[in-house]
């Protein structure tokens, strides 16, 4: 009995650091880097309930704007700042990026609304800053 209980306190470990570890979550972001000679990039997911996806990181420089759209079920976003600070939902786009840093940018189900869950596609822009 014994051993019962320690292999299914095991198994549940497992499944609790793997969780931790789930790419997408807020801990563990999904890095986006564009192709060298585009501003732009198309990002698919999916969600799903229980699941702590979907963040994303970039890096930006002051004065840049992040233009976003997505489509698909019901959604909330929120961006993380490099300073630390966190705006949304109800985030406009386009969006100032006042700092140069690592940003983050989550979308998650809005669970207010129905068709919360499923497919979606997103889509950023962050433009280069227009030469002086």
């Amino acid at each position: 009995m014994l051993k019962r209980v320690l292999a299914v306190a095991a198994v549940l470990a497992l499944a609790a650091s793997s969780a931790a570890a789930q790419a997408g979550n807020a801990a563990n972001p999904i890095v986006i880097k564009m192709k060298r000679g585009t501003d732009s990039v198309r990002l698919i997911g999916v969600l799903r309930q229980n699941s702590t996806c979907c963040t994303y990181a970039f890096k930006a420089s002051a004065g840049q704007q992040l233009i976003w759209s997505i489509n698909g079920p019901a959604t909330r976003q929120v961006i993380g700042y490099p300073d630390g600070h966190v705006d949304g939902p109800g985030l406009p786009s386009p969006l100032p990026l006042p700092a140069s840093g690592l940003y983050s940018f989550s979308v998650s189900p809005d669970l207010m609304a129905e068709g919360a869950f499923g497919r979606y596609v997103l889509k950023l822009r962050i433009p280069p800053l227009k030469a002086k």
